[in-house]
């Protein structure tokens, strides 16, 4: 059942967006706690005080614009109560002194937010005693240690109120994060999170979210400097790209860690829009926007208390990360930093447009990806940037393909191909059933709708892989240098097998020689080999419940083969969408994709 029916909010205007919002904080008070919200009996890698503190204080990313946009915040006396209590050292629900690399700074921002947006309702109130134990408690973070990646923007987030509230602020730790903000920098609008970050929706949802903020707030005191135009005019290069990302039902695709997050993805449309820029049509922005939403809360997201569940489409603790405590979901509400604005603002004025008609295929040759768009789906082919380990890393950065329609496994471990979340991946096995990826990438590059990259699963075994779009089917050509036999599985993009109350009903199955589909009735995914005489087999996976971060239960149509000691090139074709076409067209032409032959070695 649709979680927007069951709370009767269609989420088209601001006045129901306003509305949604009271409805979803407003099951968190039966959580609280001193100091905050407990909101679940899972865990993140700080204390449980900290979690709570984290859970409460993320609401304000809503409450705050709520606030600004002249709503009454209901409960705003306990909120401020909770705020002065968390900051009194002497109190016991005190949140405690910070330590370097704290949880307790990144929920800082959230706090400085508010008191930006909207002082006569998060500072005028407080007593002399509690601003100048808020101020005192917020300072912390000019002094202490950070990790030089999209947390210094919390230290500009705490700088930008304590200047709005005339309070002095600590210049040298303000200047140091703006410089290593640009070292993050790497053109054509992406940042790179952090010296082994990543490329991932932190970009958006993070750097040109808090840059875009930061750039109006100093507009508005009439102090614009070069360092805000600045973000001003990445975000400009990047937003109207970051569009074709989104599907026209409102999903977007899901990359990277930190997809627990959920609508905070369409965060930066909310501050282009809170910034003024019209970076595409004011009406297909507004659709973006909502569409999502509306998206986000037709899924399961929210448990049977009405708290947001830490998961993707459904509740799934598997895919979450280390730093994912229940209340971490709650930042997806920076999504509505446009209730700040009021009815009269171009974004709420404009009529609700869909995205553009037509197919798009680009190239993003900073991060190493091909995104494109069609009429049954948004996708990205990646050339694998790496970053940091964490909980399914590769699975989440490595693959070959991502989806906003069909989404990616992880996996449960590295043993038994069922278990391994083997979709839009190549595996390689010794044959001892332990299971190797696509992890690192040695290098990567892209061209006019194609990247390739080169990766090692093992030290004497190097394979470039060669990905290139064609209309609805994307092409990997694998060029594999061994000096072992290795047995080796490729997955295509994984469907859904069960509707809402049953087993979907198959339309056609193949798993023979050189290929693999499985069709519903509405969803169908194919894998095909295009090498001459190839020996590969299809197979159909039944993969592990809950892998996938859009479907619980998904069947991944793949090719296994052997491969002996030498060199060996495989080609495959691939493709996932609509039933009917999937299975009617054929694939690739060797005239389409020959020329990457050479790219590839």
């Amino acid at each position: 059942m649709s979680n927007v029916n069951k709370i009767n909010n269609p989420l088209e205007t601001r006045r129901d967006l306003a509305r949604h919002l009271v409805s979803l904080l407003e099951p968190l008070k039966k959580f609280s706690v001193s100091g905050g919200y407990c909101l679940g009996a899972s865990t993140a890698r700080y204390p449980p005080k900290i979690a709570a503190m984290e859970g409460w204080s993320r609401c304000l990313w809503g409450i705050g614009p709520y606030a600004a946009g002249g709503e009454k915040w209901p409960g705003m006396d306990e909120l401020l109560n909770v705020l002065s209590r968390g900051v009194d050292p002497s109190d016991d629900a005190y949140w405690g002194d910070c330590r370097p690399y704290d949880q307790r700074l990144v929920e800082m921002a959230s706090i400085a937010l508010c008191l930006i947006l909207a002082p006569q309702v998060f500072w005028s109130p407080l007593s002399e005693t509690a601003k100048n134990n808020l101020y005192r408690w917020l300072s912390q973070i000019e002094k202490l240690e950070i990790p030089k990646m999209n947390w210094c923007f919390f230290r500009l987030m705490v700088c930008a109120a304590f200047r709005s509230l005339d309070l002095p602020v600590n210049e040298k730790a303000e200047q140091d994060c703006f410089d290593i903000i640009e070292t993050c920098y790497r053109g054509d609008g992406w940042y790179q999170d952090g010296e082994n970050g990543g490329f991932d929706l932190y970009n958006p949802m993070g750097y040109h979210f808090y840059g875009l903020v930061l750039a109006a707030l100093a507009e508005r005191r009439g102090v614009l400097g070069d360092v805000y135009k600045r973000y001003i005019e990445r975000a400009k290069l990047f937003a109207p790209r970051f569009a074709a990302w989104f599907y026209h039902d409102g999903s977007g695709i899901l990359y990277g860690r930190s997809l627990t997050y959920r609508f905070a993805s369409v965060s930066l449309f909310s501050a282009c829009a809170f910034t003024g820029l019209e970076l595409i049509p004011w009406g297909e922005m507004k659709g973006i926007v909502l569409r999502n939403l509306r998206h986000w809360f037709s899924q399961p997201i929210l448990d049977s208390g009405g708290i947001l569940s830490i998961g993707c489409n459904y509740p799934n603790l598997i895919m979450a990360d280390a730093y994912n405590s229940p209340g971490s979901l709650y930042w997806a509400l920076k999504a509505h930093l446009i209730l700040a604005m009021g009815d009269d603002h171009p974004f709420w004025k404009a009529e609700e447009a869909p995205l553009p008609a037509g197919e798009i295929c680009f190239s993003e040759h900073v991060p190493g990806f091909i995104v494109s768009r069609s009429a049954e789906d948004s996708q990205l082919l990646v050339g694998g940037g790496y970053p940091w380990e964490m909980n399914h890393g590769a699975q989440k950065y490595a693959k070959f393909a991502y989806s906003a329609r069909f989404g990616f496994c992880v996996s449960h471990s590295n043993f038994d191909i069922e278990s391994c979340g083997c979709d839009s991946t190549l595996l390689l096995s010794e044959g001892d059933g332990y299971w190797r990826e696509r992890r690192n990438v040695l290098e990567y590059r892209t061209g006019e709708h194609w990247v390739s990259s080169r990766w090692q699963p093992w030290p004497d075994v190097d394979i470039v892989t060669v990905l290139a779009r064609l209309g609805d089917w994307h092409v990997r050509i694998h060029r594999i240098t061994s000096k072992r036999p290795l047995l080796a599985v490729e997955g295509g993009f994984s469907v859904p097998r069960f509707t809402d109350n049953d087993e979907s009903v198959m339309k056609r199955q193949i798993a023979g020689t050189g290929e693999a589909l499985i069709a519903f009735q509405v969803h169908a995914s194919r894998i095909a080999a295009l090498e001459e005489n190839s020996l590969r087999k299809g197979k159909l996976i039944t993969s592990a419940p809950n892998l996938n971060v859009v479907h619980p239960a998904v069947v991944i149509p793949a090719l296994e083969g052997r491969l002996e000691a030498g060199s060996t090139v495989w080609v495959s074709a691939v493709r996932a969408g609509n039933s009917e076409l999937v299975c009617a067209e054929a694939p690739p032409q060797k005239e389409n994709y020959s020329a990457f032959y050479k790219i590839s070695g």
